[in-house]
């Protein structure tokens, strides 16, 4: 592992491990979702498709944490709308994946940006 690669864990582990509220870490996993579609619409763009996989994996991972995180048996009806928005953006994101359509990433970007506020908005 590099250095860099050690500086960034570290620095992600910091900021987990320091994370005040449950609140503050959904925040930071759009946060890392919507960076990682970045990543992955440019190198798609650059037609480098090893790292876009390596980015759509990641932002995949995020969503799918989210995902399996909600608690259907007390968030009631926000459960389960955010579990079928969860749904939906992984279907998309597979589908962009295939078909190296940055439009869906994009969406998809703008569904976790959405729903990123709207936390920062409860916090």
């Amino acid at each position: 592992m590099t250095n860099l690669n050690y500086a960034m864990n570290a620095y992600t582990k910091t900021m987990v491990n320091t994370a005040p509220s449950k609140v503050d870490l959904v925040i930071m996993l759009y946060d890392g979702a919507i960076e990682f579609l970045h990543k992955a619409m440019f190198y798609m763009g650059q037609k480098d498709i090893q790292k876009k996989l390596h980015y759509m994996d990641r932002a995949i991972a995020i969503v799918n944490e989210l995902l399996n995180s909600l608690n259907m048996k007390e968030g009631g009806q926000v459960a389960q709308n955010l579990h079928g928005l969860y749904i939906h953006m992984l279907r998309e994101l597979a589908l962009a994946n295939i078909r190296n359509d940055p439009e869906r990433i994009s969406r998809v970007q703008g569904l976790l940006r959405t729903l990123r506020e709207g936390w920062r908005g409860i916090k």
